[in-house]
């Protein structure tokens, strides 16, 4: 069972998804931390759905990047955290944090990686470079980077030249929505492989009843 904590700097719309997913049994899992570094909406999704430890960790409240995150990492595991689900967060992390988490934080990016990474808003430039897909790329985080880590999974989404940000975010949502749970049911499951710079997720052994 995964203990899943999120990181997140706006709405919570992911943060939404991971709940739902547990409670309906998509996931074996359950939240029980939401971190975020700044005031945002995402807090009181969480509030409202009584997670047990939630707190805001802005950066000027801090000495350094550093102290900051390993005070954030501090309290999830505190909170019971093992798993890290990041998710519109708009900061880098520091070594301090990752490495109490080694293979086990996620992020999901709205495009194909490596294109179009370390972007605070990645779909504009995509479309106005003419590409052919946008997508969802959900991969490992690395270090002081927004985008790199190794790759989990990619979903490709087509669009056409005449598409804008508003006229695909609801597709690259309704993607993330189906394929977010999908990999973290994969970690519950230990079917999370690494090796060096490639992943692969092993096939599920549940059966159908």
């Amino acid at each position: 069972m995964l203990r899943i904590a999120v990181l997140t700097s706006g709405r919570g719309t992911l943060l939404r998804y991971a709940i739902s997913a547990c409670y309906d049994g998509v996931v074996d899992g359950e939240v029980v931390a939401v971190a975020t570094n700044r005031d945002c909406p995402a807090l009181d999704v969480a509030r409202e759905a009584a997670i047990g430890s939630v707190g805001a960790y802005p950066l000027d409240s801090y000495g350094s990047l550093a102290e900051r995150d390993a005070a954030m990492a501090a309290d999830l595991l505190a909170a019971g955290a093992d798993f890290v689900l990041v998710g519109g967060y708009t900061e880098v992390l520091d070594d301090v944090f990752l490495k109490h988490f080694p293979d086990r934080a996620i992020s999901v990016y709205p495009t194909i990686l490596p294109a179009f990474g370390e972007l605070d808003e990645s779909i504009g430039p995509a479309l106005d470079y003419g590409v052919k897909s946008l997508g969802v790329t959900i991969h490992l985080r690395a270090p002081h980077s927004l985008s790199d880590g190794p790759i989990i999974a990619q979903i490709p989404i087509p669009v056409d030249v005449d598409d804008t940000i508003e006229s695909v975010t609801p597709y690259i949502a309704a993607v993330e929505r189906e394929h977010l749970p999908i990999v973290m049911q994969a970690f519950a499951e230990g079917r999370v492989i690494r090796d060096g710079l490639k992943v692969r997720i092993a096939a599920s052994k549940r059966t159908v009843a």
